[in-house]
């Protein structure tokens, strides 16, 4: 089990099945430590996620952390679909291609590889989410390359670990070693029993090449440095 998990979903998502008090209820459960809740941005047209953002207000629970945070679309032109309000009141900024989001269209592998770049540029990003999932053509090793020179982490995210990933995964694992950098390992939970779940790396550690040392989640100490967060 995941003592952190920084990439969850929850109703406001529109195509996710537990509330802020489910998910709470679960990771305390579970006894996580540190959790974010990581809703879709707008462009795939399920919620209003700003307005959502405008009013919400974290309540205080012991022995487990909340971030609150959004996993942004990249949109055409080093866009993303998060307007400057709601992008201050995040703690936490994910962003990834979503081949249904509103806004961005299929521009071709070079297109796409820099309008993502440009969104790394352009924002505060933490994370870019199963970057290895390729949803829409892009160089996902170039993307990875970059997050990782910029203090960004690649997501090694569990819901898209499977068979057909298993070769592009280990690719960004080795380039991750390379770097002597580290990937955080989220579950993308759509549903209350993923939260923290990582009964899948049993079956594919050895197989991507993942090593507990690569795990930022292991180390609490570092991953909040790195969230620029208090412990």
């Amino acid at each position: 089990m995941l003592n952190v998990d920084l990439h969850i979903h929850s109703l406001m998502s529109g195509h996710a099945y537990g509330s802020f008090y489910d998910i709470v209820s679960e990771a305390q459960k579970k006894e996580l430590k540190l959790i974010a809740i990581t809703d879709h941005g707008p462009a795939l047209g399920y919620t209003s996620i700003h307005n959502f953002l405008m009013g919400f207000r974290k309540p205080h629970f012991d022995n487990l952390k909340i971030l609150w945070g959004c996993e942004a679309n990249i949109l055409d032109d080093g866009k993303i679909d998060l307007n400057e309000r709601a992008l201050n009141k995040l703690d936490l900024l994910l962003v990834g291609l979503h081949i249904d989001a509103n806004g961005i269209s299929n521009n071709g592998f070079e297109k796409n590889t820099e309008n993502y770049i440009e969104v790394l540029k352009n924002y505060p990003v933490k994370i870019i989410t199963h970057p290895y999932s390729l949803k829409l053509p892009f160089d996902f090793l170039k993307v990875v390359e970059f997050a990782l020179d910029h203090n960004i982490l690649p997501e090694l995210n569990l819901s898209y670990l499977n068979d057909s990933t298993v070769e592009n995964v280990k690719l960004m694992l080795d380039l991750v070693k390379r770097k002597g950098k580290k990937v955080i390992v989220n579950s993308d939970a759509h549903f209350l029993h993923e939260i923290g779940d990582d009964s899948k790396l049993e079956l594919y550690s050895e197989r991507i090449g993942l090593t507990p040392d690569l795990i930022i989640n292991n180390n609490l100490e570092e991953l909040y440095s790195f969230l620029g967060i208090a412990e």
